[in-house]
């Protein structure tokens, strides 16, 4: 990996493939959390296999993140910049954490009923979803294009900013959706998936709030 655009040494390369790496496993929970969703709705019996995938992705992102904190931590690299590295990971890890957390939600309740499961299975959900994967996979994207140059960075930070702010906007047409349905469902239903909605958006959030930590380093010169 050429990160000649960042003035980096070899230890510091190293760092970036294991961004990378925790950022490729990163993404299997949020696609396996994708796949729980849809087959909750379904009431497919493989639903609880895929949220059992979201956690051991999330178990193994959490393995990859400290180890890369320690060799930040240890290693006399990255300059003054070495916190915003740090924090940059922190981000990448929030996001396995939040599809556990969202995971989490529809696997430890069984009262969804056919009305909850209609909304689960709304295009509201489907695109709210797919942004969110889109999200993740645009910052995986920035973090590559960072060996190439800063304009090419600069144009993905804005895919990560747009995808983040479809994914509000789906999110506001899911809750429309789902308070409408308010009256013909159980009330808990209707909490756990609103807390659900907000949770899962924050898949997005962390995505966005990452592209900002990787502004922050090339607006302090670091490439």
């Amino acid at each position: 990996m050429d990160l000649s655009f960042l003035s980096v040494g070899k230890k510091e390369k190293s760092i970036f493939d294991g961004m990378l790496r925790l950022l490729d496993t990163v993404f299997e929970g949020v696609d396996a959390f994708e796949a729980s969703v849809i087959a909750f709705a379904k009431d497919d019996p493989n639903a609880q296999e895929m949220v059992k995938k979201v956690f051991d992705a999330e178990t193994r992102a959490d393995g990859i993140h400290r180890e890369l904190n320690l060799r930040v931590a240890e290693g006399a690299f990255f300059g003054g910049v070495r916190e915003d590295i740090l924090n940059l990971m922190e981000r990448i890890d929030d996001i396995a954490d939040s599809a556990k957390d969202a995971a989490r939600f529809l696997s430890e309740d069984s009262r969804l009923g056919d009305e909850a499961k209609a909304v689960l299975a709304s295009d509201n959900v489907k695109l709210f979803l797919e942004d969110l994967k889109a999200a993740v996979n645009s910052l995986k994207d920035l973090v590559k294009a960072m060996k190439v140059g800063r304009k090419q960075a600069l144009a993905i930070i804005e895919k990560v900013e747009d995808f983040e702010e479809q994914a509000d906007s789906h999110k506001d047409a899911l809750l429309k959706d789902l308070f409408g349905r308010a009256s013909t469902m159980d009330p808990v239903s209707v909490i756990q998936l609103r807390d659900f909605t907000f949770v899962a958006d924050d898949i997005a959030d962390n995505s966005e709030d990452a592209s900002d930590v990787i502004l922050v380093l090339l607006a302090k010169g670091y490439g």
